[in-house]
């Protein structure tokens, strides 16, 4: 991985990572299907989700538990998962994006895969379920380095 510049490391240290606890599916619709269920965006029963529509696919990123109740309303459908929802709860500014290169570096360096999703305030990555404990265990390693001296000392709090 290239030299973390100090701006980067900093936003680094004060990034918590916020893992959620729901399996999570990916979900491939064709264009022209039904209207996705409302039920599936409400805040409070839905703590993470995405819907990605392109010319000639939708993409969505919803709870299993949702889908398995649900996915009897659609003819067509391809699936991918069990996936975990990785929030990374930073206060991004105009170096959002070397972040986000920073964080997709790492998983790729691990041969970890990801979906990475951004959001207008937050960054967020999704994993395969299996992943989850090494993808936890790279990024905080990843956080701490940013805590360290360039002399590989630790700071104090």
């Amino acid at each position: 991985m290239t030299a973390i510049s100090a701006e980067i490391k900093k936003l680094l240290t004060q990034t918590n990572l916020v893992v959620f606890p729901e399996d999570y599916i990916a979900v491939y619709l064709p264009t022209g299907i039904k209207t996705i269920p409302g039920e599936w965006f409400r805040p409070d029963t839905t703590r993470f989700a995405a819907v990605i529509q392109e010319p000639k696919l939708i993409t969505m990123i919803v709870p299993l538990r949702k889908w398995l109740r649900m996915q009897n309303m659609f003819e067509k459908y391809d699936v991918s998962g069990p996936l975990k929802a990785i929030t990374f709860d930073v206060k991004l500014s105009l170096v959002a994006g070397a972040f986000r290169v920073t964080i997709a570096s790492a998983l790729a360096d691990a041969n970890i895969n990801s979906i990475p999703i951004s959001s207008f305030k937050r960054y967020h990555v999704v994993v395969p379920k299996a992943d989850l404990p090494r993808t936890v265990k790279v990024l905080r390693k990843l956080f701490d380095s940013g805590k360290k001296k360039p002399n590989g000392k630790s700071r104090k709090s």
